[in-house]
């Protein structure tokens, strides 16, 4: 009895020891070893199998971020994995890399089975952090601490190391952590900062490509991606998609995938707090006046299908945060000046640190990049951040042009007030890794293909860039997985691909978004096998048929220059492999800026008199309506003294459709300075007023502005002067005109 006794006791304590063990966070951290290599165990098998050729050991660690050494480990579990399935085993090749050789159906059977048996079982650090937040903004449960600890199987020192953890992350959005007697452990702070909370930690832990391709399929999910799941509702996130995709595609705007899924996750959260009535009370960010278009369509009928009944607040805020992911040239923020001098000044300091002649190819450069940053600022606004699932590989294969980016970045969070994330100088150096691509690439193209790729538009066209830079292919299209129908309609014969598809109509390569060695033997191998799809395109201009285009237009238009007139023109240039420099025809500062229109030593009152002062020129010449200088001075009232864009200097201007009747500029300078308000560059002694007919006919204006405002000592020559031709010389002149300026002054 007495040793039975003691041999019940024994096993007691043995089971007890054994259950602390398996909550104390040792064993969770080991456990957390686990559950990253499977799931990094599932992506490198995903990876090898779907392709055909071979991949080194040293390109596969630089993918997954992992030493050759664990990379081998990874592969023994592989293997081990793939024998117990009945699948050949993966062979290694001296010299040539790794391969697996399966048939087509054995691939299809494996990718779509490798889900269903590689699972995960226990929380790591990130997934408790991700489940304890999710459980503490969920309305419909009652956090209690204790509850939580025995859910995740953690005991309560680690418990309370997670809560710690919480508590430091939310306070920097200005948000507490508190327990109340019945409502449990509870989020309190502004219902615009909880939200952006939320789309922070579920984008930086959900992988939300994988999450959104997973909605319409039945496979096992990892446990961050499942808790994503879960809060956000499949069903729901599968509708909202649809919706977006066919009112966008209704309106005939291009959908990028990449923005699309973070927009659908973003609207996921508001759904399900507005639906929880934790509502946004006020919103003032967003001119309601400018509601109107597709994302307007799209708002309604999100509503009209989930029978939401929101304030125009919770319309305001959904769709300014909507339109920060979908910049158009010239959108409802206020900040398009503002995203005009960033993506000028971007270019030349990228251009200085890297020595690439980028302005060569501005145009398009520019264009990226002021939409982006136009993007950047108002989701700045809004405190989201844009996710870039390839931030890492665009930081190791262009290092030195995301140096370059992020030296400017202290520019760029000047404006914002925000720490500007790596995911968005990964997106911005991307622009300029296309631009270098296509600088450096040959003239004549072999072959005609297309691109298909859901990282994103600049993504694709990366890509693109570096396929006609290195092997001589002729990217016709960047398109998506959704528009596969199109690939039928172009004139093209090969196609690559970021994302596995079934397509047989054509040859096909799955590649990287960014090209790694392995990548580039398998598109020299996938070449030397389709070498019959070459064709020899000549890019020497027939002088002759250009003659012959050029007066078919000038007879159509009736020697009348127009609009419609100009952009046949081009696209004339275009089809001759012809590029235009349009910064070569846009007017400069001096071409604008009349003498007539130059005010000098004016004394005004305040900042309302300074602005309206300075556009009376222009108004007296019809440049501009009345209705533009009350829009300047609102916009000021609405959205503070952003229009002080340099040390002293301000540049007044409104939108072009507020009262813009075409491009003009005046400049007025102060007796006595005037404040705006701005606590860097006060007080203004210069104003400069500018009416803007489009987004881009006055950018060599904005280069000339952006010129004199890294000028101090110039500009105070100019506070200085005492008449309009001094004015102009110290302006537009040279080192004699200071000289001469200085002798008789």
């Amino acid at each position: 009895m007495q040793l039975g006794k003691r041999l019940h006791d024994c096993g007691f304590k043995l089971q007890k020891c054994t259950l602390n063990f398996l909550n104390s966070a040792t064993y969770n951290q080991t456990m957390k070893g686990v559950t990253l290599m499977k799931e990094r165990t599932q992506k490198i098998l995903i990876r090898i199998s779907s392709v055909n050729s071979f991949l080194t050991y040293k390109d596969l660690s630089k993918e997954f971020f992992i030493s050759e050494r664990t990379l081998r480990n990874e592969l023994f579990l592989i293997n081990d994995y793939l024998a117990q399935n009945d699948y050949p085993q993966i062979i290694t090749a001296r010299g040539k890399g790794l391969k697996l050789n399966l048939s087509e159906k054995e691939r299809k059977r494996l990718l779509f089975n490798i889900g269903d048996e590689i699972t995960h079982a226990y929380y790591g650090p990130n997934e408790r952090f991700l489940a304890l937040l999710l459980d503490i903004v969920n309305p419909l449960t009652t956090t209690i601490l204790y509850e939580m600890g025995e859910k995740l199987q953690v005991s309560k020192s680690t418990l309370d190391e997670d809560m710690r953890r919480l508590r430091l992350f939310v306070k920097d959005h200005n948000i507490s952590v508190v327990s109340l007697p019945k409502q449990g452990v509870v989020l309190h702070g502004d219902e615009r900062s909880i939200r952006a909370i939320l789309y922070k930690v579920i984008t930086n832990m959900v992988d939300i490509d994988y999450l959104m391709r997973s909605v319409d399929t039945e496979v096992v999910l990892s446990i961050p991606n499942r808790l994503g799941l879960d809060y956000l509702d499949a069903k729901v996130l599968n509708t909202m998609r649809k919706l977006y995709d066919e009112v966008l595609e209704r309106c005939k705007i291009k959908v990028n995938h990449v923005y699309r899924n973070q927009v659908i996750l973003l609207l996921g959260i508001w759904k399900r707090r507005v639906q929880e009535d934790e509502k946004i009370i006020e919103y003032c960010d967003f001119d309601i006046g400018n509601m109107k278009g597709p994302i307007k369509d799209f708002i309604s009928s999100i509503c009209s299908e989930f029978d939401l009944d929101i304030p125009l607040s919770e319309r305001e805020y959904i769709t300014a945060a909507i339109e920060s992911f979908n910049p158009k040239d010239m959108n409802n923020s206020f900040d398009w000046v503002t995203a005009q001098l960033l993506a000028i000044q971007l270019i030349e300091h990228v251009e200085k640190m890297t020595g690439i002649p980028f302005s060569q190819r501005e145009e398009d450069l520019y264009e990226g990049l002021y939409k982006h940053i136009t993007g950047l600022l108002s989701r700045a606004k809004n405190d989201i951040q844009a996710s870039n699932p390839l931030k890492e590989t665009i930081k190791e294969s262009y290092t030195e042009l995301y140096q370059a980016v992020s030296c400017f970045r202290k520019q760029i969070e000047k404006h914002t007030k925000k720490t500007l994330s790596e995911d968005e100088i990964g997106f911005l150096t991307v622009y300029f890794s296309t631009s270098a691509s296509w600088w450096k690439q040959e003239k004549q193209s072999f072959y005609q293909a297309v691109v298909l790729c859901n990282h994103g538009l600049s993504t694709g066209k990366l890509l693109a860039a570096n396929l006609k830079e290195h092997f001589n292919i002729d990217i016709i299209a960047v398109l998506s997985s959704h528009e596969l129908s199109f690939i039928d309609k172009l004139d093209v014969d090969l196609v690559f691909t970021t994302i596995p598809i079934l397509y047989k109509r054509k040859p096909l390569l799955v590649l990287n978004p960014i090209l790694r060695e392995s990548d580039r033997k398998e598109i020299k191998a996938f070449l030397q096998k389709n070498k019959d799809k070459r064709r020899v395109v000549s890019n020497n201009l027939d002088a002759t048929k250009l003659m012959q285009d050029v007066l078919s237009l000038m007879i159509e238009s009736g020697g009348q220059i127009t609009k419609e007139s100009y952009q046949r023109l081009e696209e004339t240039f275009i089809s001759h492999h012809l590029k235009i420099n349009t910064r070569e025809i846009q007017p400069m500062l001096q071409d604008i800026l009349k003498e007539s229109n130059i005010l000098l030593n004016q004394e005004c009152k305040d900042w309302k008199e300074t602005i309206t002062k300075s556009a009376e020129l222009l108004l007296k010449e019809s440049v501009i309506e009345e209705s533009y200088i009350t829009a300047m001075i609102q916009s000021v009232e609405e959205y503070g003294p952003y229009i002080v864009v340099g040390k002293y200097l301000a540049l007044a201007h409104a939108r072009p459709e507020d009262g813009v009747n075409k491009l003009g500029v005046s400049v007025m300078t102060l007796k006595e300075p005037v404040n705006f308000g701005n606590l860097d560059n006060d007080p203004v002694r210069i104003i400069f007023c500018l009416a803007a007919v489009d987004a881009y006919s006055h950018l060599n204006v904005m280069r000339n502005l952006i010129d004199l405002i890294n000028d101090q000592e110039k500009l105070n020559r100019l506070i200085a002067v005492q008449d309009a031709d001094t004015f102009n010389k110290v302006l537009y002149g040279s080192e004699e005109d200071k000289f001469e300026e200085e002798r008789f002054s």
